[in-house]
């Protein structure tokens, strides 16, 4: 459990962990916004794309071996992101980062699945758990203050002495295991387009918060994506030994929890997303206090986690998914209380509900992907399920983002003050400050008053821009979260309908290839 949490948490860090070292990044390698996209995305797309043959590796070759490596790679190459001198060298670690992460996400749920047995593994899975949501919600805050009183490179080089940790409590104490059953993938095609497919879905969905979801480049990637998924599932059912074996997807277990994992995923992206840019451009807030402000839901889903986990074998995990999806959502819609000038009061209500709601799920929705697959086959599934979880993460925040930063440009646009503004031909000459203002999401509020961007711009006419954008970028939060909390409402119904409590066997031999004996009718 220690040696598989460690290197977990290292990898969860630092999904967020960069995020607030972008702008001095920018600054001090002069990287531009493309670029600074990519510092993030680059991680994001290998993570997501490659779980599932980091998980495949581990179950042919040896688990601990491949987490191994994973955690080695991971460590290696955050030193070498700490020492970049150009923009293009540290991308290309992230990316290194990025696979390291994918071998280390689904192997540490397969060394947890193989060291305690089903009627255990709810309780640990809830302690894995409550460390995934420990490492999300302190990477805002430990970013913040490494840059603020250290530099950017330091949000790189602690991962350094948390992956040695990791690496010798692993090889220490973890003892080797493998899918034994016979069955493991060994079809280089299979990996090859699943690989293919997720990657250029994952850049689409990436790239379509940029380019916009018309753009041929976007449309001709989720093309590909298609094109290759379906080539891939063709591939599967022809293959002895598949990769991803399609009778997983049977299970109406299986595929409900991977449904909850793109929902909350879905969710959970589009109210971090936006909540770091309303108490940041709206409000103001450093991002060390942005971090802060969500500690309450950070505590509620760290106390919950664990207990959701000691409940799945007296509860259900159906149950517990629907409860915790369904609060979820309530959580969400109390975020509609948000406001130009609402408050902490006001949001508080809505970061404790949603963190309770999230609290309920992680744990049952993972025990209910790994119980419904025989335990040989639990690095593959726990892949998948990474898988699907990273694209849910990428697809809310292209679609959300999208939806936010329509939003604002057009109540930006029709705004009283911002009318008025562009009417008035005295003040003509700030006609490129407005516009320059309502072209993004991430100009709303307090930039305005920002002279490092806009120097000569009258009181006045500041503070009327500031109330417009911020109420616009309010208009364009409320939409996601209303859109959020019905997709999560709804997953939450049909989770309940589709995720059955058992433990899954290893499946019986092929009568076809593999005959079994028949009792002689005189014995």
């Amino acid at each position: 459990m220690a040696a598989a949490c460690f290197a977990l948490f290292m990898a969860i860090l630092d999904n967020l962990v960069v995020n607030v070292a972008l702008p001095t990044i920018s600054q001090e390698l002069n990287s531009t916004t493309t670029e600074l996209q990519w510092i993030v995305s680059a991680y994001t797309l290998v993570f997501a794309s490659l779980q599932i043959t980091a998980g495949g590796l581990g179950d042919r070759f040896g688990r601990k071996r491949w987490f191994l490596i994973g955690v080695a790679l991971f460590t290696g190459t955050s030193l070498l992101a700490a020492f970049s001198q150009t923009t293009e060298m540290l991308i290309a670690m992230r990316a290194l980062q990025g696979l390291g992460a994918a071998f280390i996400m689904p192997l540490s749920l397969s060394l947890i699945s193989e060291a305690f047995p089903p009627e255990e593994r709810g309780k640990a899975l809830g302690i894995w758990s409550a460390i995934s949501v420990s490492g999300l919600a302190l990477g805002p805050i430990v970013g913040g203050l490494l840059v603020q009183y250290a530099s950017w490179q330091w949000v790189f080089i602690i991962n350094v002495p948390i992956g040695i940790g990791a690496f010798l409590v692993t090889s220490a104490v973890v003892r080797e295991s493998r899918d034994t059953s016979g069955t493991v993938a060994t079809d280089i095609p299979g990996t090859l387009l699943i690989t293919g497919a997720i990657a250029s879905l994952v850049y689409g969905l990436i790239e379509a918060g940029e380019r916009g979801w018309t753009d041929s480049l976007i449309l001709a990637s989720f093309a590909v994506a298609a094109v290759l998924l379906a080539a891939f599932i063709w591939v599967e059912s022809r293959t002895a030994r598949p990769m991803v074996p399609l009778r997983f997807f049977r299970s109406s277990t299986f595929t409900g929890a991977n449904i909850d994992a793109f929902a909350v995923s879905f969710l959970i992206s589009g109210i971090a997303f936006s909540m770091t840019l309303y108490q940041q451009n709206i409000h103001g807030f450093s991002p060390v206090r942005t971090g802060l402000v969500l500690l309450p839901m950070v505590a509620m889903m760290m106390v919950g986690a664990p207990i959701s986990g000691t409940l799945v074998n007296r509860v259900g995990a159906a149950k517990l998914i629907s409860f915790g999806m369904f609060v979820g959502g309530i959580g969400a819609l109390l975020f509609l209380r948000s406001a130009v000038d609402a408050s902490y009061l006001d949001i508080l209500p809505g970061l404790m509900v949603f963190g309770v709601g999230m609290s309920f799920i992680f744990a049952p929705m993972t025990t209910a992907v790994l119980n419904s697959v025989e335990t040989e086959k639990s690095g593959v599934a726990s892949a998948v399920n990474g898988a699907v979880r990273e694209t849910g993460f990428a697809f809310g925040i292209a679609l959300l983002g999208t939806i936010m930063n329509r939003t604002f440009q057009d109540r930006y646009d029709r705004s009283p003050e911002v009318e008025g503004l562009r009417s008035n031909p005295a003040l003509g000459p700030l006609r490129p400050v407005v516009d320059a203002i309502g072209s993004g999401l991430d100009r709303a509020g307090r930039l305005i008053e920002n002279p490092e961007f806009f120097s000569g711009v009258p009181a006045e006419v500041a503070a009327q821009i500031r109330d417009a954008s911020g109420r616009a970028f309010v208009a364009g939060m409320d939409r996601a979260f209303l859109l959020s909390a019905a997709v999560i409402i709804a997953a939450s119904g049909l989770s309940y309908f589709l995720i059955k409590d058992y433990v899954a066997a290893t499946p019986e031999p092929d009568p076809v290839t593999e005959p079994t004996l028949v009792p002689n009718p005189a014995d």
